[in-house]
């Protein structure tokens, strides 16, 4: 038994150690009648077949063919059937085999039933040990290796959807993990805009105890005093700044409503399908995504009546305090 190193015949290049085939009593009966050595040897492991069929032997001069069926480890099996001729003198072997772009030397013996044959290639050598059978026994390993290749091209293909799924599981919780942290900042910033209303709402009366205070001192200007007309005109400037600051506050609150709306409904649409996931996988984990979507739910309709009453205080409804 040795260590085939490269076995080239055209579509099939043969990397791997042999096992020596030992066949049944029964099955070597049936080839002993064959002095001459002409006849079908095999050889095969776990995931090869290979056969060399000596057609004839006359005169010294051998010809015949040489099959190989290997499966590779990726469960791809590929079949090559090339010829082979040479010579035999006494018990030696040496044949020359295509292999579709020029010759591959093989050397060996004879040893009764069997073959030892040495294949020379890429500056090394291995040595397989074949035993006489006949094409229908190689048909049988043929079948037997393509059946362990599906098998391994199965375990394979499996292999490759668990770590597919694996990654993609993976790629999901972190979109969940993501969208977690992205609701629970958002109902963070929520609680802290919605203490800050309080404040604005607290502007638009102290702003509107001034505006009220402007009106009331320019009703009592006296219009036909020298600087009647110069004071009048310095409250209503204070006046307009003072409602320009209203609705600038006014229209910063409306602005960060609006965008509230958005995310919410960006959010929205995201949340179910990544808990659906959840529930049709229980290796992922959604409990912050919930959590987290239930704490922005709460957040959010504390800041909507917030928002009302900022809005009412704004307008000047006084039946809405804080």
């Amino acid at each position: 038994m040795g260590t085939l190193k490269c076995i080239c015949l055209g579509a099939v290049a043969v990397k791997k150690t042999w096992t020596i085939i030992v066949l049944a009593a029964g099955l070597l009966a049936g080839c002993s009648n064959q002095p001459d050595g002409a006849g079908s040897y095999v050889a095969s492991d776990a995931d090869s077949a290979m056969m060399v069929q000596i057609t004839s032997i006359e005169d010294g001069r051998v010809s015949g063919t040489m099959s190989v069926v290997i499966a590779d480890e990726n469960g791809k099996t590929s079949a090559v059937t090339r010829p082979l001729s040479g010579t035999l003198e006494g018990n030696a072997l040496n044949l020359s085999v295509e292999n579709g772009t020029g010759l591959s030397l093989v050397t060996g013996m004879m040893e009764g039933e069997k073959l030892r044959l040495t294949f020379f290639g890429s500056g090394d050598s291995s040595q397989i040990i074949f035993a006489k059978s006949n094409a229908a026994e190689f048909d049988k390993l043929v079948g037997a290796t393509r059946h362990r290749s599906a098998e391994k091209k199965q375990e394979i293909e499996t292999a490759t959807a668990q770590k597919e799924r694996m990654e993609q599981r993976s790629k999901t919780q972190k979109t969940i993990e993501d969208l977690a942290d992205k609701l629970f900042a958002k109902a963070q910033e929520l609680q802290e805009k919605s203490k800050k209303i309080d404040i604005v709402i607290a502007s638009y009366r102290s702003a509107r105890d001034r505006l009220g205070k402007m009106q009331t001192a320019k009703r009592g200007i006296d219009t036909n005093a020298d600087d009647g007309s110069y004071r009048i005109a310095e409250i209503d400037y204070d006046i307009s700044g003072l409602s320009s600051d209203m609705e600038s506050t006014h229209r910063d609150v409306q602005s960060y409503a609006q965008s509230l709306d958005g995310f919410m409904t960006e959010t929205a649409s995201q949340s179910p399908w990544l808990i659906a996931e959840c529930e049709a996988d229980n290796l992922l984990d959604c409990s912050r995504l919930s959590a987290s979507a239930n704490l922005l739910k709460t957040r959010n309709q504390e800041f909507q009546i917030a928002y009302s009453r900022e809005t009412a205080a704004f307008v000047g409804k006084r039946g809405n305090k804080s």
